[in-house]
């Protein structure tokens, strides 16, 4: 991920992330470590060199789609139609998208490795 932002801050490759993913991220970084560091982590966020797709009606019905069809979350939802609309090929950790198959291109990153605590 680290040389997708390299690339993106050079210039080189175009990132885009779905509203909804902006959404995950608060929550979820609230949810374990507090409104403070979920602040943080949205302004850290909105620094990269990312372009945030946002919705609309046709965002929606093809997320609601994806949905319907493939059985996944909401987020990751519109997240496959954020890709499929700017024709982006999905890097992502989330084993649930891997069941939605064309026209989303997508590359499964290797997973997280858990830490062991000291």
């Amino acid at each position: 991920m680290l040389e997708l932002l390299e690339k993106a801050a050079r210039n080189e490759a175009g990132l885009f992330a779905s509203f909804a993913s902006l959404a995950e991220c608060k929550y979820i970084t609230e949810a374990d470590f507090g409104a403070q560091k979920a602040q943080r982590a949205i302004a850290d966020l909105k620094q990269m060199p990312i372009t945030w797709v946002h919705s609309d009606d046709a965002l929606c019905i093809n997320a609601a789609d994806i949905k319907l069809t493939h059985r996944v979350s909401f987020a990751d939802a519109f997240v496959a139609a954020t890709a499929v609309r700017v024709e982006a090929v999905l890097a992502h950790k989330d084993p649930e998208i891997l069941k939605i198959p064309t026209p989303l291109k997508q590359e499964m990153l290797p997973p997280k490795v858990a830490s062991v605590p000291s």
